[in-house]
């Protein structure tokens, strides 16, 4: 009799430990929880794989791929959903219907690229036509509506996305920059509030700082109100932070403008309605508060070393990230 009390006085500690620790488990903040670790399943796109800058979905769940690069050239490709069937619709060289020095790209719901190449924003068919292009100021990420009219973000001062028609008439301005009070000069604000333009399928718009270095998503509405403010969090970002700070403090004493991205990409997940960002080797779905809802890091196939994405796609079935030395790997999404 004694040993049988003597075993139940050891199972009930134990017991009320595991409860205890199973309730902790979940009363705790998701961005304290582990990070997964998700190595891809194949790489695709086989014929882009150097200097891969972003991926994108077309019509028809088309992919479309933008590299940019000296040998091979820069260039622009079409290909099925499985990434296994490719053209090329447009190749670098030195004629306005070429690709120059292209850095990010949009497609609208006809298919025609609009990408931002050396200063233009230039409008291509699905076959690779030029239909039409427009100077902006040092331009770097581009969007566009279902209405046509054409985002795009630069190195902003008055503005962070400037509102084009699509013969490239200004029609507005979309956010106040952040001010940050120990910039040396306008050089580094402008630098520090580039960023990447996403936009979800209710035209709502996202503007993801790629350099600030309080990791910042504002969402605007089609008209361009400001909605929401999120400042996604993470073990890796808290990393990414440290590591950014100390670059930004050298190039200030330098008096260079420069620094390391910390959030590098986006895309919103149709299907969940929820948005993406990417830091390098991980991405996070952010909840339509700003939340992370999960953390993951993206290896290559064999297990390493970590992407570092540059190019974002999620959707239903796939994560799928670009990256420029490695190319584009496709993910199955975690549900």
């Amino acid at each position: 009799m004694h040993h049988q009390i003597a075993k139940y006085d050891l199972q009930a500690p134990c017991l009320t430990v595991c409860l205890v620790c199973i309730l902790l488990l979940f009363a705790l903040p998701l961005t304290c929880r582990a990070q997964l670790e998700l190595r891809a399943d194949k790489q695709i796109l086989l014929e882009t794989t150097h200097g891969t800058q972003t991926i994108k979905k077309g019509p028809g769940n088309q992919l479309y791929v933008l590299t940019r690069s000296v040998k091979p050239s820069s260039s622009l490709w079409i290909s099925d959903y499985s990434g296994s069937s490719m053209r090329m619709i447009l190749g670098g060289g030195p004629e306005p219907t070429d690709l120059r020095f292209p850095k990010d790209f949009a497609v609208d719901r006809g298919g025609n690229a609009i990408v931002v190449d050396a200063g233009l924003i230039k409008m291509f068919s699905p076959e690779g036509k030029l239909l039409s292009s427009f100077p902006s100021d040092r331009p770097q990420s581009v969007g566009v509506l279902s209405d046509g009219r054409i985002l795009v973000s630069g190195l902003p001062k008055d503005g962070l996305i400037f509102v084009f028609d699509r013969q490239g008439k200004l029609l507005e301005r979309i956010g106040e920059p952040v001010r940050v009070e120990d910039a040396p000069g306008p050089g580094f604000n402008s630098m520090l509030n580039i960023g990447s333009i996403v936009v979800d399928d209710d035209d709502n718009i996202y503007y993801v700082f790629r350099f600030l270095l309080t990791p910042t998503v504002r969402k605007y509405t089609p008209d361009g109100k400001l909605v929401a403010e999120w400042h996604p969090e993470s073990v890796y970002l808290e990393q990414a932070i440290e590591h950014a700070k100390k670059t930004y403090l050298a190039n200030k004493e330098k008096e260079s403008p420069g620094g390391n991205p910390l959030l590098t990409a986006g895309s919103f997940d149709t299907e969940t309605k929820t948005l993406w960002v990417a830091s390098g080797p991980e991405v996070m779905q952010l909840d339509s508060s700003g939340k992370t809802i999960q953390s993951l890091e993206l290896f290559l196939p064999n297990g390493g070393p970590a992407i570092q994405t540059a190019g974002l796609l999620v959707d239903r079935d796939f994560i799928r990230a670009a990256a420029s030395l490695h190319g584009t790997f496709e993910f199955l999404k975690p549900h």
